[in-house]
């Protein structure tokens, strides 16, 4: 990562923090590096916390999105995140049950910290992780819509592993929300879902073991390349 340009932040220009909350393997890590760079991860140390950040144009507005890849271990202390986020994204693997109950442990945990601090203006959202491996679900979409109706929070199915736009549109619908929140957003335009229609328009997601290594050959979008910051992580990208 030598040479890598340094971001120059402006106080003219917003900040919106997102901290990825989660069990161990759900990919959390995947859609940070995924979304950071538009490039999938195969091989990650998990017990590593970092934090990015990326420097990009959201509808026409220029912003920085910090994202804290979280990593709880035994004794830490889960204020680090509590205070510093501005909205929550709390991911289960769909094909890993114990990970979906682990969501909800979260889910509760910031939504009784955001009770007693008032935060009422701190969005959550619950992110079913994994989607292109279908055929090894465990938890229905309908489970992850009556578990993010209990938390009045968004809801995502996505995965790391296929198109980028999948996971754009997750933490850009995250963003949209908090400026939806703090009136930064007019509320007649809502945030961004992957709705089943979007899927179906896209493809269904395949597995990377059975799609082999052809790239995406598709043109790339007209925006303004991102830039981004990575700080200490140790990953392995697969192109």
């Amino acid at each position: 990562m030598s040479g890598r340009k340094v971001l120059q932040r402006s106080g003219n220009i917003p900040e919106y923090n997102l901290a990825l909350v989660g069990a161990l393997g759900v990919g959390k890590s995947a859609l940070t590096v995924k979304y950071i760079t538009r490039r999938f991860i195969m091989e990650y140390d998990p017990d590593i916390e970092d934090t990015y950040v990326k420097h990009e144009d959201i509808d026409g507005q220029e912003m920085f999105i910090n994202v804290m890849d979280t990593c709880d271990k035994e004794g830490t202390d889960t204020m680090r995140y509590l205070k510093w986020a501005d909205a929550f994204m709390a991911v289960y693997s769909i094909t890993n049950r114990p990970s979906f109950e682990k969501a909800r442990d979260y889910l509760d945990l910031i939504h009784q910290h955001l009770k007693a601090n008032s935060k009422e203006l701190c969005p959550l959202a619950l992110v079913g992780n994994k989607i292109d491996l279908e055929r090894y679900r465990q938890i229905h979409k309908d489970e992850g819509h009556t578990l993010a109706g209990e938390y009045d929070c968004l809801f995502f199915e996505t995965t790391a592993a296929e198109e980028f736009e999948y996971v754009e549109d997750v933490f850009h619908g995250v963003v949209h929300e908090i400026q939806r929140e703090r009136g930064e957003r007019p509320p007649h335009l809502q945030p961004l879902f992957i709705s089943e229609d979007k899927l179906a328009s896209r493809g269904r997601p395949k597995s990377p073991r059975s799609a082999g290594e052809k790239k995406d050959e598709r043109p790339q979008s007209k925006k303004t390349s991102p830039s981004f910051k990575l700080f200490n992580k140790s990953f392995k990208i697969f192109n």
